[in-house]
Formats: C-alpha cells, structure tokens, sequence
C-alpha cells in the first residue's frame, strides 16, 4: 500500500480528537475541571486515591488542601517501587503496561509508569498537532517519515515485578491500530533502536534513509540529533555509499556538496516537506546552524512534550497551545501561587504542574514556560527551560534559562560563534564564570564577552555581585570547533542520555567539563 493512502488512514483517525480540542477550545477550564474529576473517581480506591480521600474531594480546592505539590520525583519513589515490583492499583487503577526511564536535571533515573489512559492522553495531542500539519499542507504526509531513533544504550531489561523497562520506537506510546499504521510509514524500522553498536546504527540508519527517496517528513526532538546524524553521514559518506546502494550519478553530486560544504537534507531528499524539532528553551541556540544543513525545508517548532506527559502542542509553524485535552494542568508563578489555566496572564512566567492518568499529581516538571497569548480560551506558551538549572555562588541567582536568550544575540552578532557554554569556577579566593567560546575561525574573545556580560548585567543579583566584589569579571576560554561534538559525548556517558534525547546545557557546575577542557 502507497504511503500516501496509509498517511491518510492514519490521519482520519485523528481527525474526531483534534475537531474535539477545537470546538471546545472556547471551554478550557470546564473541560479540565471534567479531566480531574474523572481521575479523581477512577482513583479513588487506589493506593494514592485512599491515602489523599479522592472518594472525598468534590472540587478543585479539595484537591490542592489534600494533595501536596510534588517537587521532587523520589517523594513518589515508595509507590513507583511498588509498581515495580509488579502491584496493581498503586498510583492508577489497573496494571502498568511498561516504565519508560528519564534522567531529567538529575543523574537518578526517573521510572514513569504507563497505562493505556496515559497512551490515550499523548494520542489526544498528537491527534490535534497532526491533523493541523496535514490541513497546512498535505504534502507533508505524501511520503514515508523519519520518526526519532537512537541507538540503544544497553539490553533491554525488565523490573523485579517483570513489568518492560523501556520502548522501541515512540509508536509504544500510541493505541495498537495508530502503532500499525504508523510503523507502515516509518523510513526507519524501529527494530534499529535494538542496535548497541552507535556506528553501526548511524551506518544502517542512512542506508533506510537514503532508500526512502520518498521521504517527505522528518520528526525528531533534538536539533542536536540531526546535526550529529549529518556529521556522521560527511565523515562516514564512503562506506555509507556502498552499503545503501547509492548510484554513482547520486554519490557524485552529494560528494560535490560536501566538498563544497553546502550540503543540505533538501538535496538529499527532495521530496522533504519539514522538519519538526525543539526550537525553544536550550535548543533555540541550535536553530541557526540547523539551518545550515536543512536548506529550504520549513522547520516546525515541537510542542512541549516530555516522558511524563504532554504539555503542549503546536498549531501552525509558531504557535504552541495547552494541551487541555490530555491531562489537568497547574502552573506556579514566580511568586509561588499556583492557579489553574484559566488564570494565566499574558507575558508572565510559570513552572508548569501537571496530573495524568499514568498516576502523576500534581507533579511540578520545573519546565518554565511563559503565557504568549490565547487561543480562544486555551493559553497559549512559550517554553523557556528549566527551572532547576540556577548557579548561586554568592548571591547572584544565574538561571539557566536567561542564557538562552543572551547566547542567541550573541550567536546573532557574532556569526563566527558556533557554540557558547558557561561554568563556574573558584578563582583564588572569588569566585566567577568562564564563558566558552567554541569557534572554527580566529574569534575576537574581548567583544564577545563584553556583549555577553553586558547582558548577564541585567540581572540585578549577578550585577550587585560584580559591584560589592564578590564576583569576578566574566572570562573567557576559547575552544575548536570540535569542542560541542566532544561535550555531547562527554555530557550522554556521564548522564546515560540517548543521542534523540539530548538537552545539552549551557550551564555547568564548577569542574565538569574539565576532563574535556584540558
């Protein structure tokens, strides 16, 4: 069957869940005051519904003065273990399908329970983002589609209770007629994600690549991921030539291109239609060079979706809309007050609460994301970073997140930066920060670190620290550019991160990235 007719099966079958989202945008709140209620009554006789009395809770205000907000993912870790053990009823009713592990900021694996409601919520996003991209332009799903891969990072395992510890390929997260159709339009057979070998896997993920001379649309999460599958591909190209199959009138113009270093994923695929990645928080500073090597593909920013839930989904190529039809959402301003979606203003911040049917509540993500407006009655958010990633040596409150921005300009006006990184280090007897400066080309380092810290100044804590001399003036240390390739490394071995899962930080703790700095 023609992929095209298999696009089609697949996205009428989301069509009743994104008319849904739509027609009831008007009605955000009702809706998820519904959404708790139900998970309420469905939970009641679990383990966690009878220590919090859902069978007593009949509002939205009983269940803030009865359950306390999760800040941390080990306050659960007593019922996760159980679930582990294979328990049913402990956190949801019925039985755990499988755990999917993230590390999040940590360095604990975090073990996230899931069960067909939590499967329906992520297809209810989904539904609304993929019906939107097909009505923008139906040639997207004219082909076959590269869905994330990453090469597998050990055996696959199982918990004490024999309950699955990870998934194969993301069509784990959808209902089994989605999955089937899916992994018929699939460039790349999931059974890849089984490959240990990294070169091995890169080495066969091309060869299906390069056979789809349909392919009409990329998704994966990481802009990272993309430029280190295009790395690996110039350095490999040889061997990868002959293992694919590739003709020589083919092999000749890529060769070309790569010597010219104009290589782009539209010469290779010409029947490309977009590329769907992060382009907010940490990745934002990748989209440029992205760029680079996505010639005249559209790239659509990806909602933000995490292993624990779904938070938003995109309608058009920049807008990014609560997915108040997936789970029931809370959000913490910077004062600390947590409201509902209802209460959001315009152009403030928020860290973002979130409680599923895969038995999270009232579970802060730390994601920080910022109101940009409405659609109808659905906030609509712009993602920022995370809220944990804050360096306080004396005082001076440096969030993570605040980089991005000041990394962006600075990567705007100096186009010869490739990548900028920050540390913190003790100098003698101060402390202070050392910016670096990833580069191919003789870079003036004076001018860029002026600029950066000039920015950095608009934070009143880290300016009052300059000022009284309890910081010192931002340095600076210039690396190659092979230095984002080496870090990557580096950062997924010591995290136990897959490649199609990378957030790579922009701010590091005093003495980590040392052995790569030397």
């Amino acid at each position: 069957m023609k992929a095209s007719l298999i696009n089609k099966a697949w996205l009428l079958s989301q069509k009743s869940l994104s008319k849904q989202f739509h027609q009831n945008a008007h009605h955000c709140q009702q809706t998820q005051d519904l959404i708790l209620k139900q998970y309420l009554q469905l939970n009641a006789t679990t383990d966690f519904g009878k220590k919090h009395q859902f069978d007593r809770l009949k509002s939205y205000q009983d269940y803030v003065q009865n359950v306390p907000v999760i800040e941390e993912f080990s306050e659960m870790e007593n019922f996760i273990n159980d679930m582990k053990s294979g328990r049913e009823n402990v956190l949801f009713a019925g039985k755990t399908l499988f755990f999917e592990t993230t590390s999040g900021s940590g360095s604990t694996p975090k073990f996230i329970p899931y069960n067909t409601r939590l499967k329906k919520e992520f297809k209810a996003a989904v539904a609304v983002w993929m019906w939107d991209l097909y009505r923008t332009d139906p040639k997207i799903f004219s082909g076959k589609a590269y869905w994330s891969l990453s090469p597998a990072l050990k055996e696959t395992s199982t918990t004490s209770g024999g309950i699955s510890i990870g998934t194969g390929d993301d069509s784990a997260y959808f209902d089994p007629v989605t999955a089937f159709l899916l992994k018929q339009i699939f460039a790349v057979p999931p059974q890849l994600n089984k490959i240990q070998d990294v070169h091995e896997f890169y080495i066969q993920t091309w060869c299906y690549l390069l056979r789809a001379s349909n392919l009409s649309f990329i998704s994966v999460w990481s802009p990272q991921f993309l430029l280190r599958l295009m790395d690996f591909f110039v350095e490999n190209f040889q061997q990868i030539r002959k293992e694919s199959g590739m003709s020589l009138a083919r092999a000749d113009l890529v060769w070309r291109a790569i010597e010219e270093k104009h290589l782009s994923l539209d010469l290779l695929f010409s029947g490309l239609k977009l590329i769907s990645c992060w382009t907010q928080g940490h990745s934002k500073i990748w989209i440029k060079k992205l760029k680079e090597i996505t010639g005249a593909v559209p790239i659509q920013g990806k909602g933000l979706l995490a292993t624990e839930g779904v938070v938003s989904v995109p309608l058009g190529m920049n807008q990014h809309v609560l997915s108040y039809t997936s789970h029931f959402y809370e959000f913490k301003s910077e004062e600390g007050k947590v409201c509902m979606a209802d209460a959001l203003r315009q152009g403030e911040t928020y860290e973002v609460i979130i409680t599923t049917g895969g038995g999270l509540y009232r579970y802060n993500t730390h994601d920080l994301v910022k109101c940009s407006g409405f659609y109808k009655s659905v906030p609509c958010l712009e993602f920022l970073g995370r809220s944990g990633n804050i360096s306080d040596l004396v005082g001076e409150k440096l969030a993570e997140s605040s980089l991005v921005e000041i990394f962006h300009q600075a990567l705007s006006t100096f186009p010869s930066i490739e990548a900028l990184y920050l540390y913190s280090e003790r100098q003698q007897h101060m402390a202070g920060y050392v910016l670096v400066i990833e580069s191919s080309t003789t870079i003036e380092c004076d001018n860029i670190v002026r600029f950066v810290e000039e920015q950095m100044m608009t934070n009143p804590y880290y300016k009052q620290a300059i000022s009284s001399g309890q910081l010192n003036l931002l340095k600076a240390a210039s690396v190659d550019g092979d230095f984002t390739r080496r870090l990557t490394r580096y950062y997924q071995s010591t995290k136990g991160i897959k490649d199609g899962d990378l957030k790579l930080p922009l701010l590091f703790p005093s003495g980590f990235l040392d052995p790569i700095l030397k």
